[in-house]
């Protein structure tokens, strides 16, 4: 209200002097217009004479001190009267300039430079014919001066009033729903879970109801959020106990197989030697989700490792169902080695092949071949699937989103990209379609 009232005060500053100098220029028009009537009086009285009484009455009635006519070449005095000895200065009004009568608007009402003022205008239908009256210019400094207290008031009254009404419409319009939804983010904050604290949109078409809705949809996101983390937070209690019982029967599972490793048998030796890594893997798996959901994961420990020995031996657990007759097909060369932990990479590789294998549903091609090594490893791991659907492809990498399996968790892709990385490392999505999938995996050379 106090800006509006201040612009509005300095816009009238700004229209004074012009509203002063039409002023000015009225007021010595009235003394022009008061000066003619008293030509007139004076040459309808008897043989154009009138009293000296009379006379300064007619003067000091116009408020003009001495009437002058120039009429056919002639000058004539109308109504003389004492005058003290004084400067003077003309001003004609005849000179319709803007210029020069802003700058005798404001001599006169700043630095006044004379005592009279000899007004001279048009008389009669010659252009040289011309009344001149003489007036005090503090008469007119005088009234100027009234003349700027009065627009003085009437602009703060002005200014007032439009900074009272702009602060009103303000209030309404703009701060109080500013105030109702900085409110509501207020109490939203400090009871996100309940769900009555959700802003219901007042139906405005402009910013504000814009900052409503969208205000409603995240708070609406962010109640869903937390409800899902209750639920994981429930979910992750459950895992820790089913953990914990799965780890005592994988360690019983790990003596069996350790007896089948030490087997005189060679096929029997072998497949308990897989039988181990398996066990070992499954425990380090269920270790891992566990740390999964406390948000973290184990720090890499870099070898070199021969990627294609690494390949292989995940396509042998990734292919484990009797019915997979996917072709496999292994272009990497054996004399590439990567820099990586090899748990990680066994994860990473695994859930893309077996990814790869359940897209295919058994049978098709899956292919895996490196296209750049110059300064890290590119390794494309492709198959001929019926590709991954749109509403997957979208959150392919979020925890429990990116999986079209019924029995998936969605966790297979985030910890492989995230695995990826943490080996300095990314994993991505290339292509996908109709004619199947391409991801690739940049791994760090030796």
């Amino acid at each position: 209200m106090w800006l509006t009232i201040l612009f509005v005060m300095l816009a009238q500053i700004t229209i004074f002097l012009p509203s002063a100098s039409a002023f000015r220029g009225q007021w010595l028009q009235d003394r022009v217009q008061a000066a003619r009537l008293v030509v007139i009086g004076v040459e309808v009285a008897e043989d154009m004479m009138v009293s000296e009484e009379v006379a300064l009455q007619m003067l000091e009635t116009a408020r003009i001190r001495a009437v002058r006519i120039n009429r056919d070449g002639i000058s004539e005095i109308i109504l003389p009267a004492p005058l003290t000895a004084g400067s003077n200065i003309m001003v004609d009004l005849r000179n319709k300039s803007i210029i020069y009568s802003l700058g005798q608007t404001f001599n006169s009402l700043v630095f006044p430079q004379a005592e009279y003022l000899r007004v001279r205008d048009s008389f009669g239908s010659s252009s040289n014919d011309f009344l001149e009256v003489v007036v005090l210019e503090s008469d007119l400094r005088a009234e100027l001066i009234i003349f700027s207290i009065r627009t003085f008031w009437i602009s703060l009254l002005i200014s007032i009033l439009a900074g009272a009404l702009i602060y009103t419409t303000l209030l309404y319009v703009l701060v109080r729903p500013m105030h109702n939804l900085s409110m509501a983010m207020v109490g939203f904050r400090e009871q996100p879970q309940d769900p009555t604290r959700i802003i219901v949109p007042s139906g405005r078409t402009d910013e504000i109801g814009i900052a409503e809705k969208d205000l409603r949809l995240l708070q609406k996101e962010v109640l869903q959020t937390l409800n899902q983390k209750t639920r994981l937070a429930a979910l992750g209690e459950a895992v820790a106990k089913i953990n914990h019982d799965m780890r005592n029967i994988l360690t019983s599972a790990q003596l069996v197989s350790d007896r089948l490793a030490s087997s005189k048998d060679p096929k029997i030796r072998k497949m308990g030697e897989r039988l181990v890594r398996s066990i070992d893997r499954g425990v380090n798996l269920s270790r891992t989700t566990l740390e999964y959901g406390r948000s973290t994961e184990p720090e890499p420990e870099p070898q070199n490792l021969s990627l294609f020995l690494a390949l292989e031996d995940a396509w042998l657990d990734a292919c484990t169902n009797p019915n997979c007759k996917v072709q496999w097909i292994n272009n990497v060369p054996r004399t590439l080695d990567v820099r990586a932990d090899p748990d990680h990479l066994y994860r990473i590789l695994v859930n893309l092949l077996r990814n790869a294998t359940q897209a295919l549903q058994g049978s098709g091609n899956l292919q895996a071949e490196i296209t750049s090594s110059n300064v890290e490893a590119r390794l494309h791991i492709s198959d001929n699937g019926p590709g991954i659907p749109d509403h997957i492809r979208k959150n392919l990498f979020s925890p429990f989103s990116g999986t079209a399996s019924k029995d998936g968790s969605g966790l297979g892709l985030a910890i492989a990209r995230e695995l990826a990385r943490a080996n300095n490392g990314d994993l991505d999505l290339l292509e996908t379609s109709k004619n199947g999938t391409k991801f690739i995996v940049k791994l760090r050379l030796v």
